[in-house]
């Protein structure tokens, strides 16, 4: 199955798309680049652009443009796809009741830091999430009003369709 990596980027971050685009050249099949200042300004969401180019299902890892992932990177998450059969991320954040800050109120799970969780999560961090699109394949997703905020609406795609994201 194909790996495919999208990634959403903006003028004044090429040198940091260079060491992203390096990092993961030679993990996947393709990288598509959705640059916010040549089309329309999907802001974030343009990570998403490239799931309407799929015709058949692949992986699919939404990254970021400034993030420089390691060189197993793709690898490992295609065994923990398989392995929980959901969608995984190394990211995120598990909701822990109402009426709380979204940055200070609930359990955050940084992907800078060493994460020893399995477990399921409320919302992904989509600049380090992979998912198989036969499970899950959200292609009017870039399409969202909501700017600046893929990962919570990417998330919110997810409780829709009842789909699972495991960190």
């Amino acid at each position: 199955m194909r790996k495919i990596v999208g990634i959403a980027t903006f003028k004044g971050r090429e040198k940091a798309l260079q060491k992203a685009i390096e990092s993961l050249q030679y993990q996947c099949d393709e990288i598509i680049i959705y640059d916010n200042e040549v089309n329309p300004n999907l802001t974030d969401n343009g990570k998403f652009y490239g799931l309407t180019l799929q015709d058949k299902p692949c992986y699919f890892f939404t990254c970021d443009d400034d993030l420089q992932y390691p060189p197993n990177y793709i690898s490992t998450m295609v065994d923990a796809i398989e392995n929980h059969k959901t969608i995984v991320t190394h990211h995120g954040r598990e909701l822990i009741g109402v009426n709380r800050s979204y940055y200070r109120g609930h359990k955050n799970f940084r992907c800078l830091d060493e994460n020893n969780t399995i477990k399921q999560i409320d919302v992904c961090g989509t600049g380090v999430t992979g998912f198989r699109t036969d499970y899950f394949n959200p292609t009017e997703l870039y399409k969202s009003k909501d700017k600046r905020m893929s990962d919570l609406v990417f998330s919110l795609e997810t409780k829709k369709q009842g789909k699972k994201i495991t960190i």
